[in-house]
């Protein structure tokens, strides 16, 4: 008998499982088309949906705080950041979000860190090397933005973005 229930209850839990996590994926592909096609308002409200149906759903934690940072909710967007890295220490996703946040608040030594986070986590992770580079420009370590925007070009020679920087800020 405690079997039977034991078989049931572990059916009724693979079963549940599996429906959130389709419900999940469900809501951030139709939140991804919402942004896509610039109702940010409604694709925050599909991530949260998201999130109820798969509450460690990390790409849907950051992707809604960088909606909401659009949106000048920073609060939302920091606490967004906050809750994947709180999930996944090692999530350079959310360590590079946030530090761009940071950056964007003015709160330099907290970002630097989230970017040398990510950095450390994965070395060659362009776009957090150019964001370190950025804030390492808007606090006037030139020469620091220059290294870091080189890194980035070196470590993938077609990124325009790096390119354009490097020109913009590191020729003589």
């Amino acid at each position: 008998m405690i079997k039977k229930i034991f078989q049931v209850s572990f059916f009724l839990f693979l079963f549940t499982t599996v429906l959130n996590a389709q419900t999940a994926k469900t809501y951030f592909n139709k939140a991804l088309s919402r942004a896509e096609f610039g109702d940010f308002q409604g694709a925050i409200e599909d991530y949260g949906t998201c999130l109820k149906a798969d509450p460690k759903y990390l790409d849907a934690y950051v992707n809604r705080g960088l909606l909401k940072q659009q949106l000048n909710d920073t609060k939302g967007a920091l606490l967004d950041f906050d809750m994947a890295v709180a999930l996944d220490s090692t999530y350079v996703r959310a360590y590079n979000s946030r530090g761009q946040l940071l950056t964007v608040m003015k709160q330099y030594r907290e970002a630097l860190a989230d970017l040398n986070k990510a950095i450390k986590l994965y070395p060659s992770y362009v776009n957090a090397i150019i964001n370190r580079g950025l804030l390492k420009r808007e606090i006037k370590d030139n020469d620091g933005a220059c290294i870091d925007f080189n890194l980035a070009s070196s470590l993938d020679p077609r990124s325009a973005r790096a390119k354009d920087l490097i020109r913009k800020n590191c020729t003589k």
